[in-house]
């Protein structure tokens, strides 16, 4: 009997978001300064940000782990198998941070201790429909927006 579920492997982290989602996602948090896609893929959210950008893709050879210049904002669909590394590495560099994953993904225990740990708290969930183009899992998606000195009521929205 197996008590823990089988890991990801690299290739399922490869689902891109849909340009006309990320144009949705980002026309709703509206960020400013310079905004950071870690995990540009085809572009969807970098090719649509409206100020300062930059970008990050393991495939082209631009690692966000090892990525250092302090961000406004952090905006993508990072891979899932790696979200807790993204998430820590986020909040060393950027005050906001959104990103594109189920709701229970984002709220493990291990997760929410590291943002208390690094002075963060989840500011809103905007509730997304699945696309067709994503594992289908029956689990809520939600671009979830994690923001420095933040302690005040969490905003869900459809």
């Amino acid at each position: 009997m197996q008590l823990n579920p089988n890991k990801n492997t690299p290739d399922k982290d490869v689902v891109y978001t849909p340009e006309s989602l990320a144009i949705t996602i980002i026309n709703h948090f509206k960020p400013t300064g310079l905004v950071l896609d870690p995990s540009k893929g085809d572009g969807a959210f970098y090719n649509n940000f409206d100020t300062d950008r930059d970008w990050c893709e393991l495939a082209e050879g631009k690692d966000f782990l090892e990525y250092n210049r302090k961000v406004d904002w952090i905006i993508t669909n990072p891979p899932w198998s790696k979200m807790r590394k993204f998430l820590q590495h986020a909040m060393e560099i950027a005050d906001n941070i959104v990103y594109l994953t189920s709701i229970n993904h984002y709220t493990t225990k291990a997760r929410l201790r590291d943002m208390k740990l690094m002075g963060f708290g989840i500011k809103e969930f905007y509730c997304i429909d699945t696309p067709k183009s994503f594992p289908q899992s029956g689990f809520q998606l939600a671009a979830v927006y994690t923001k420095r000195n933040y302690s005040g009521d969490i905003k869900l929205t459809n």
